[in-house]
């Protein structure tokens, strides 16, 4: 009997050590993938982006989602920023460079068409003259097709936009001058409230027509169209 519990006390300390090593090893096993899984985070992890540089290079590597950049057309990066879409344009003389935002990219714009020709009394125009119905519907919309189209219109086309009513209507009007398609001689871009969305170039006039965001939509179509992006 003596001899046996001497046995079993030898074998206590054995187990004990080899539980004492398993633990050990479990705890070190248990850190190294802890350490793993956090690096693997920091891999794959995108880096803070700042600004829309650092969206226009992650977009060129492929590193973001359709949702939140593409590359139009082989050639134009769009990303997505603050709910509007980005790209870096050339102004037509190709002296400068603009980061540009819209409201669609041109993936969203592709239904529809540029009709017409604009004849070089528009083109050759320094001023043009921004023209909407004053007693619309949807003013709210109205300005802000407007302050996306006269942006582009003075930073990168040098052109200045002259706010204008087609009706002599209201207070503000009065101020105005009162043109419409019909004024020859001036460059009109008419911003109309239909429920077809269209956009039609027409001698001396652009009319830009929709309702709600479908105008702005129009703009941003022709804009694109401008800058030689679409067709």
């Amino acid at each position: 009997m003596e001899h046996k519990e001497e046995h079993k006390k030898e074998e206590e300390p054995i187990k004990k050590e080899g539980s004492d090593r398993a633990l050990i090893y479990g705890i070190i096993l248990l850190a190294i993938i802890l350490i793993l899984f956090f690096v693997g985070i920091n891999i794959f992890k995108k880096p803070d982006v700042k600004t829309i540089e650092d969206l226009n290079n992650l977009n060129i590597g492929g590193e973001l989602d359709s949702e939140e950049g593409y590359v139009y057309d082989t050639a134009y990066s769009f990303v997505k920023l603050g709910g509007l879409w980005y790209t870096q344009l050339k102004s037509p003389s190709g002296t400068r460079e603009y980061n540009i935002p819209f409201h669609f990219g041109p993936r969203e714009l592709e239904d529809l068409k540029v009709e017409g020709t604009l004849s070089e009394t528009f083109m050759g125009a320094e001023e043009v003259y921004i023209t909407f119905d004053p007693l619309g519907t949807d003013l709210t919309h109205i300005a802000l097709a407007i302050g996306e189209f006269d942006q582009s219109l003075i930073t990168a086309f040098g052109k200045k936009p002259i706010a204008a009513c087609d009706k002599n209507e209201t207070g503000a009007c009065s101020t105005r001058p009162i043109i419409t398609c019909k004024d020859k001689g001036v460059a009109v871009a008419y911003f109309k409230e239909e429920e077809e969305t269209k956009i039609t170039l027409n001698d001396n006039c652009i009319i830009l027509q929709g309702t709600g965001l479908e105008l702005v939509r129009a703009v941003d179509r022709l804009l694109l169209k401008w800058y030689g992006v679409m067709e």
